[in-house]
């Protein structure tokens, strides 16, 4: 049988790419080497009756387009209310709760500072009618700067109508916000360094970059800009990442898309310049009309193609795509709740941040710098099971934890082999944990951590990039993953991208797979 569209790779946005083809009415077979669809929304067993989040502890959050147009709540997804935000921890036991509703956040502020809670209801308005904007750009094609068309003249004077819409003191500050730094951004409006420092996070989530490094307020803008053009605003999806992955492939098969699992791709096959299907590992080969691929872009063009039909130019550039992954996950089997000093269940319920000042976050992001881990970590954390009980036995719970800066070349080992320096970076968490949870490892019934070396080898994200490639300004729009095929196709005719390697590439949002879907869906009929 041939397919019109084979889609590698069962992420969030490979799956989210294949539901919108097959619902475009395309034969679509997606391939998924691992026993399981989901990719970094993967969950497993830690230990007996505990199950925790393998990667991802959250959405992006999905994108209110992918919702709607699958119709995901007639495939089981579900929301519930995320009240709190996040919750900053600060080493004398006290813990500041960023709440969703602006009156509630300033009220929770006030005691640390009544500048602060007085500045954070405006803040946050500037903050979401800016991300808007932003918003507008994510689900939208980027332009073609070799050869503008009319579609990306209506793209651009609908931005520029959102952006002439701000007013003046918002359009200033889109404008500045960007390029800055994140903690010139926070240290403008806020004198609360626990304060300045959790929202300065939001900048520097998974990228090799400090909060002193400039554009990390695009990061900013872009996470605030997914919460913008959310399903639901403030709301976590029930069950967690997995539950996503759940409604998506149920959703694909809903329309009429094969889903293979233990279905590994050797090599995308190429006919007369154009690709016309893939290789498996096992030898056997099946035909299409369009390959598209949800891995990152090193990945694809540098592993799974060969290379005389690839432009050498191009083969330079996308060597040069910088993916430094510099976030390891842990987590935690424990027999109890922890305390983690004033925090409450409602704040353990949401994200937890452990990076108390600027100062905190620069220094941890000054070892990866030099190729090494830092012994002071960022830490954000989550407890699922607070939400979803059936995660552990009762009573006890599971801990999942982004852990922030561990670049790359640290914790590689062998498969079979441990690493020292694994086990350190492990340590090294748990004493971090620890100092604002006396007592915690006596909880812990079982542990794991997954470095970027990990992530790398087993997951097959080059360099370990949970975003397929730096949130940066360089590789960002049109630019995402190389200017000149910022929009889903590549040098191949018939092989598309689809992954957060794309364009808005910002996590599990679906995102990239519903726009690329849509390029590939066009260029099919």
């Amino acid at each position: 049988m041939t397919y019109d569209a084979i889609v590698m790779g069962g992420g969030i946005n490979g799956l989210t790419c294949a539901a919108m083809l097959g619902r475009a009415g395309l034969r679509t077979l997606l391939l998924e080497g691992r026993d399981a669809v989901g990719g970094c929304a993967a969950e497993h067993e830690l230990a007996p009756g505990f199950r925790v989040p393998t990667l991802a502890h959250r959405t992006g959050p999905l994108r209110a387009d992918v919702v709607n147009d699958l119709q995901l709540a007639n495939h089981g997804l579900s929301f519930v209310a995320r009240p709190v935000r996040m919750t900053a921890l600060s080493p004398d036991g006290r813990a500041l709760a960023l709440f969703a509703d602006p009156a509630a956040a300033a009220g929770a502020i006030r005691p640390w500072s009544d500048h602060d809670a007085a500045a954070w209801p405006a803040f946050a308005r500037s903050l979401s009618r800016v991300a808007g904007v932003v918003g507008t750009l994510l689900a939208r094609t980027p332009p073609d700067v070799d050869d503008p068309g009319a579609h990306d003249l209506w793209t651009a004077m609908r931005a520029l109508g959102a952006f002439r819409g701000l007013p003046k003191d918002d359009a200033w500050r889109l404008l500045r916000w960007g390029p800055m730094a994140v903690a010139d951004l926070t240290s403008e409006v806020f004198q609360t360094e626990l304060l300045r420092a959790a929202v300065a996070a939001d900048g520097l989530l998974g990228g090799m970059m400090g909060p002193w490094s400039a554009g990390s307020g695009l990061q900013l803008l872009l996470h605030a800009a997914n919460q913008a053009v959310a399903a639901l605003r403030d709301a976590e999806v029930e069950g967690g990442p997995i539950a996503v992955a759940r409604a998506l492939e149920a959703a694909a098969r809903r329309h009429g898309v094969g889903i293979r699992t233990h279905a590994e791709v050797a090599q995308v096959v190429v006919r007369g310049d154009r690709a016309a299907g893939v290789t498996l590992t096992s030898g056997e080969t099946i035909e299409s009309r369009a390959v598209v691929s949800g891995l990152d872009p090193k990945r694809t063009f540098l592993s799974l193609c060969d290379a005389d039909h690839l432009p050498p130019e191009f083969l330079w550039r996308i060597r040069r795509v910088r993916t430094r992954g510099t976030l390891a996950k842990v987590n935690l089997a424990l027999s109890a709740l922890p305390v983690f000093g004033e925090a409450t269940r409602p704040m353990l319920a949401g994200p937890v941040r452990i990076a108390p000042t600027l100062d905190y976050l620069e220094r941890a992001f000054d070892h990866a710098k030099y190729g090494e881990w830092s012994r002071e970590p960022w830490i954000e954390f989550t407890i699922p099971s607070l939400v979803d009980a059936s995660l552990a036995p009762a009573g006890a719970h599971v801990l999942s934890a982004y852990v922030q800066w561990v670049p790359r070349g640290v914790g590689r080992r062998e498969p079979g082999a441990g690493s020292r320096d694994t086990d350190a970076i492990l340590d090294t968490v748990l004493a971090t944990l620890e100092r604002y949870s006396p007592g915690l490892r006596g909880l812990i019934v079982a542990s794991e951590i997954i470095t970027p070396a990990d992530m790398e080898r087993e997951w097959g994200l080059s360099g370990g990039h949970v975003f397929h490639g730096e949130l940066a300004l360089d590789q960002m729009l049109m630019m995402r993953p190389l200017l000149g095929f910022g929009r889903y196709r590549s040098p191949i005719d018939g092989l598309f991208l689809c992954g957060s390697g794309t364009h808005p590439g910002t996590g599990l949002t679906g995102g990239s797979g519903a726009n690329a879907a849509r390029v590939i869906a066009g260029c099919l009929r």
